[in-house]
């Protein structure tokens, strides 16, 4: 998507923000208080999670064992309103956290935009979510008599976006978007797309992951990818791996046009978005800085915005030297201003 050089007509506005992180944190306040003290958010798994003793060794490499037990973590995911939503006990039961985390960070959002969710019944709004973790629809399903009426629905990634649409009775695309750690940012730049081609005039847009399961850590530590000493360090020499965590938001989003002629509060202004493939690189996980350069390029001259304008700049910062080395690359070329001068 090419925005229309930052012109209100070609603009999305951010007019409600909902929110889940590890910290206890649960809004924009909660979140720039986090920022501003430096606050190391980083703990470990939680008992109730599975056991540590059987799935963890961090003494030693081994083939059936995570070498760290560190992430970030939500203080409790089990703790939720169903009769707010209209929903019954034993279908809550069988749903995956993570929906009943979007329907919480979705009500608080629109609650933020100052939208009764009664104006939204009917309409066209759109729903996209950024979802990857099948972890509890897998668990009850090998759970002694775990499958009941509400497993399948209760488990499905793509009803995560159409719970959203079905509870508030949202008539617009619904879709949920998987593209590993970017999939809450495509399910943003569909969402502009969608505002942008008329199809909806608000759409809800956000991303949600809960860690559950050991086999995760289990995974990633195999590939040697996450962090031995429990801390990112993007961009540094001392990276050695990156950190799991989970957590979610959920954002309102409206043409910019349409958000100040409805009056709303604007946190932020999307004025241009875009997505590309690496395509084929040495490895599938291994990235291409030639082409995260040219989608920056891409971006930046569709959207008629000087890199020299620019103070803040949010990386993906893996934390690890094949990512750190091909972000820095594609940042330097294309924003460090020696091909703009």
């Amino acid at each position: 998507m090419t925005a229309s050089r930052g012109a209100a007509d070609g603009s999305v506005a951010l007019v409600g923000v909902g929110c889940r992180l590890p910290g206890e944190i649960c809004d924009l306040d909660g979140l720039w208080r986090a920022l501003e003290q430096g606050d190391d958010l980083v703990g470990e798994v939680p008992p109730e999670r599975f056991d540590v003793l059987r799935w963890v060794d961090d003494e030693k490499p081994r083939d059936d064992r995570s070498y760290t037990q560190a992430g970030g973590f939500l203080h409790d995911v089990t703790r939720f309103d169903a009769a707010y939503f209209r929903i019954s006990p034993k279908e809550a039961a069988s749903m995956d956290p993570q929906q009943r985390l979007l329907l919480e960070m979705t009500a608080e959002a629109l609650d933020d935009a100052g939208i009764d969710p009664a104006t939204l019944a009917g309409t066209d709004t759109a729903v996209f979510v950024g979802i990857s973790d099948t972890t509890y629809g897998t668990q009850q399903m090998f759970e002694p008599g775990g499958i009941g009426p509400y497993t399948m629905v209760g488990a499905a990634l793509s009803i995560a976006a159409n719970r959203l649409s079905h509870v508030f009775d949202l008539r617009g695309p619904s879709m949920a978007v998987d593209t590993a750690c970017s999939s809450s940012l495509l399910a943003v730049d569909r969402a502009c797309r969608t505002l942008l081609d008329g199809t909806s005039r608000v759409a809800l847009a956000g991303g949600v992951n809960v860690l559950l399961s050991p086999y995760g850590f289990v995974g990633f530590s195999r590939a040697s990818m996450l962090s031995p000493s429990g801390r990112c360090a993007a961009f540094s020499a001392n990276a050695d791996g990156f950190v799991r965590a989970e957590g979610g938001g959920v954002v309102v989003l409206k043409r910019l046009a349409d958000a100040l002629a409805d009056g709303d509060r604007v946190h932020g202004v999307i004025l241009a978005a875009g997505t590309n493939n690496d395509g084929h690189t040495n490895g599938l996980a291994l990235p291409s800085s030639a082409a995260q350069e040219a989608l920056l390029r891409q971006v930046y001259e569709g959207a008629g915005i000087d890199p020299d304008e620019l103070v803040y700049v949010e990386a993906h910062g893996t934390g690890t030297q094949a990512g750190d080395r091909a972000e820095c690359l594609a940042l330097g070329r294309a924003l460090g201003g020696q091909a703009h001068r």
